[in-house]
């Protein structure tokens, strides 16, 4: 079996992280036995473990030309927005079950918490990683990103792989990367006139992860798996992991939550994992929101009073 470490894929960064949880469930398509595991370099780095892939040039050649196929058209054609009307939505699930789509199934049961309604449009409540809002939309940026790539002749994929990350694609991150944030009082102009930019490979294959933290209703109200409310913040939380482990493993890891990611009282870390990074979910405007730069979660003696682990809803 290969290992092919992945120089640009940093653990410890929220839009890295969900990269490599992303390119982990699309290779399992094609080698069932690949695996996912982190080195510790300069920085958490991915790696992969696989019985296909020699090298991270031929991994970046198969993944050029799968995003040549039609695959991830389907994924983002389907709709403008993935706010829909709950009727207008069950209707594409079930166009989607009757053609027997099943990744497009599995991204429409995850991107949306079916039974969850806005009071005012009445429209369905998405998932937490929906973090865009008013002239822009979610399935909107991502036919942007890929009209880019598509009409470029660099490969989206050596860039967020093999970096570095030159943010080189003029559009925006969905919000997932933290380098992108624009703050007007760290910048020498006003951040509207800048072009936003992001790392569109990195951009597509988080996308690809988002089956694997499925939003859900409780009450009515959205949940979204890997994000937790502590002490009024709303932080997504994920492990970094040594030991190779499969697509099966890692859905486990994810579903378990932080709370399992701990040993005795969250004093050490279980087996296996060798840290849990958290990045808050900043929210401004009208529904716009930002992950920030990650950080450790605290081990602890004991679990705070204030905080409620799991899925949050928004």
């Amino acid at each position: 079996m290969h290992s092919v470490r992945l120089p640009a894929l940093i653990g410890s960064h929220p839009l890295g992280a969900l990269a490599s949880f992303g390119l982990l469930r699309l290779l399992a398509q094609w080698d069932v036995d690949v695996k996912l595991r982190f080195v510790l370099e300069d920085d958490w780095i991915a790696a992969i473990e696989t019985n296909r892939y020699s090298s991270l040039a031929t991994l970046i050649g198969e993944l050029d030309g799968w995003l040549k196929s039609d695959t991830m058209s389907r994924m983002v054609n389907w709709e403008d927005d993935v706010r829909l009307l709950p009727e207008q939505f069950r209707d594409v699930l079930i166009r989607a079950l009757h053609d027997q789509d099943t990744g497009l199934c599995a991204f429409l049961s995850s991107i949306v918490a079916d039974g969850a309604v806005d009071a005012q449009k009445g429209l369905i409540k998405p998932s937490a990683f929906y973090m865009v809002s008013g002239q822009q939309s979610f399935l909107g940026g991502l036919r942007e990103v890929l009209a880019q790539v598509k009409g470029s002749e660099a490969s989206a994929f050596e860039e967020a792989l093999s970096g570095p990350w030159r943010y080189r694609t003029r559009t925006h991150s969905l919000g997932w990367d933290p380098n992108t944030e624009r703050l007007y009082a760290l910048r020498h102009r006003a951040p509207t006139s800048e072009k936003p930019s992001c790392i569109a490979g990195a951009v597509i294959l988080a996308f690809w992860a988002i089956p694997l933290f499925p939003a859900v209703s409780s009450a009515g109200r959205p949940l979204t798996i890997g994000f937790s409310r502590v002490e009024g913040d709303h932080h997504f939380s994920w492990p970094i992991f040594s030991q190779a482990i499969g697509l099966p493993e890692l859905t486990s890891y994810l579903r378990a939550g932080p709370e399992s990611w701990f040993a005795n009282n969250h004093s050490r870390y279980r087996s296996g994992i060798e840290r849990v990074y958290e990045s808050t979910r900043a929210e401004f405007g009208q529904g716009y929101a930002v992950f920030r730069p990650a950080r450790l979660s605290q081990l602890k003696n004991t679990k705070p009073k204030s905080s409620r682990r799991g899925a949050a809803r928004i």
